[in-house]
C-alpha cells in the first residue's frame, strides 16, 4: 500500500510540473479575450479531454510504438531525459513558452478554435508531458494498481488544469507576469532535475552493456 501511495503521489506530481497548468492559464487567457465565460469553458473541457485522450493512449500504446521502431526504453529515457531538460532549461532561462517562434503565436491568437491547438497539444499534452507518462509507465512495470495510478494523475492534472483555464483572468490578475515567472523557475528547477534523472536512469540500463 506504501508504495502505491508513493508511486501515485510522484505520477502526480512529475505530471503536474511538466504540464505546468498555470502557464498553460496565463497563455489562454491572452488568447481567449472577447471570448464569453461559455466558450471559454466550452474550449477548456475540449482541450482538457482531448489531452487526457493523448496522454492515455500513449500510455498504453507508447510501448508497442517504441517497439515498432525499435526503440529501447533506456534509449528512450535517455532522449526523455534530454527533452525534458531542455523544456527545465526554457522555463528558467526564457519562460515556459509554448511557440517556438512570433509566427506560431500569432498563428494561435488568430484561429478561431485553440482547443486543439495550442491548447491541448503542445500546452497539456505536449513531447514533455507523453515522455514523462511513458517513463512513469516503464516504471510501473506492468502493476495494474500502479498503471491506473498514472491514468488517475493524468486525469486528476487535467482536471485541475480545467479548473485554472475556466479562472485563466483570476489567475492572471492576482498572479501577474511576474508570479507565473516565479513559478516558472521554481518548477523549472524541479523539471531539470527530473531530466537528469531520466538520463541517469537510461543510463543505468545501458552503462553496464559497454563492459
Amino acid at each position: 500500500m506504501g508504495d502505491t501511495i508513493t508511486f501515485f503521489i510522484g505520477a502526480l506530481v512529475s505530471l503536474f510540473i511538466i504540464i505546468n497548468p498555470f502557464s498553460t492559464a496565463s497563455v489562454f487567457h491572452v488568447l481567449s479575450k472577447g471570448n464569453s465565460k461559455k466558450k471559454n469553458k466550452s474550449i477548456s473541457r475540449r482541450a482538457v479531454i482531448i489531452a487526457i485522450i493523448v496522454l492515455i493512449f500513449f500510455v498504453f500504446l507508447g510501448d508497442l510504438l517504441l517497439k515498432t521502431f525499435s526503440i529501447s526504453i533506456e534509449a528512450f529515457k535517455i532522449a526523455s531525459g534530454i527533452l525534458v531538460l531542455g523544456v527545465g532549461y526554457n522555463m528558467i532561462y526564457s519562460g515556459h513558452s509554448h511557440f517556438r517562434n512570433p509566427e506560431e503565436k500569432k498563428h494561435a491568437e488568430e484561429k478561431e478554435d485553440i482547443s486543439i491547438i495550442p491548447l491541448a497539444i503542445p500546452m497539456l499534452s505536449g513531447p514533455g508531458a507523453i515522455a514523462t507518462a511513458l517513463v512513469l509507465m516503464e516504471n510501473a512495470n506492468g502493476n495494474p494498481i500502479f498503471i491506473l495510478s498514472i491514468i488517475a494523475s493524468i486525469i486528476i492534472v487535467c482536471m485541475i488544469a480545467y479548473f485554472l483555464l475556466v479562472r485563466a483572468h483570476v489567475i492572471d490578475k492576482y498572479l501577474g507576469k511576474t508570479g507565473i515567472n516565479v513559478i516558472d523557475k521554481l518548477l523549472g528547477l524541479i523539471v531539470l532535475v527530473m531530466g537528469i534523472q531520466f538520463i541517469l536512469s537510461g543510463l543505468g540500463g545501458v552503462v553496464p552493456t559497454w563492459f
